[in-house]
């Protein structure tokens, strides 16, 4: 496994205040078997490369239920060797021109979208982050804008008009966070509002003790200061109020 991901999985779990490495193997993950599936593409560009495969990917379930997918693996090249990095399915359901392309032996076009040619460059590797002092997880919704998030030194994934749940890496700390957003409008059809909408929740770690939301932000305006700096401040009034 490439360096990069060891120190993503290993973030990730600590920030949960889970045991590291012994978490890594809590869950058992048996990969995909590829020996039924069709390779499509085995493609490098500089030190990044993936392999993509269609056909129906088991992840487990019924055998009989499971759709048309294509996985891609990812692998980065570290001091001379080619390392797997992580992979990803992508389901097909809505798109049944795509799996009909798969299937019969016309080009495949579609092969040189973004979405599906290898980055080119192999992202840095984070720091290693400490034990939080608070577990917390936060909800980014971007639409009409492409945010980047950055919260105490650790970056997360550009969002543009998508919405998803962060753990936040290291937890917030108490008294002051380190948040920031760089934002940039994007064009939204007519009638459609925009919404750039974050959410940070301490979490209780308790069964039946549910997540304390410690900071809401939210705008819709076109224009809007970028950088932009929050002030996410953890005191014990805050954690009791949130309650």
């Amino acid at each position: 496994m490439t360096r990069y991901r060891q120190v993503v999985t290993r973030n990730l779990i600590v920030s949960q205040k889970q045991p590291f490495p012994q978490a890594v193997f809590a869950v058992p993950l048996d990969p995909p078997d590829i020996s039924g599936l069709r390779l499509l593409e085995a493609q490098a560009v500089g030190p990044t490369a993936h392999t993509l495969y269609f056909g129906k990917v088991n992840l487990g379930g019924d055998p009989g239920q499971i759709p048309d997918s294509v996985l891609m693996l990812k692998f980065f090249n570290e001091n001379g060797s080619w390392r797997f990095d992580s992979s990803k399915v992508l389901k097909l359901l809505d798109h049944p021109q795509l799996i009909a392309q798969m299937k019969g032996s016309a080009p495949m076009d579609f092969l040189d979208y973004p979405e599906f040619t290898p980055p080119g460059q192999v992202p840095q590797v984070p720091a290693l982050c400490e034990i939080p002092e608070n577990m917390a997880g936060c909800t980014l919704q971007s639409f009409g804008y492409e945010t980047r998030m950055r919260v105490n030194g650790f970056d997360y994934p550009v969002m543009q008009d998508h919405a998803e749940k962060f753990f936040v890496i290291g937890g917030l700390k108490n008294g002051a966070n380190d948040v920031s957003l760089i934002i940039k409008p994007t064009d939204i059809p007519a009638g459609e509002e925009r919404l750039l909408q974050l959410d940070f929740f301490v979490l209780t770690g308790k069964a039946g003790k549910p997540p304390v939301r410690v900071f809401h932000y939210d705008t819709k305006e076109a224009t809007i200061v970028s950088p932009l700096k929050l002030p996410v401040t953890i005191t014990a009034d805050v954690l009791d109020k949130g309650r």
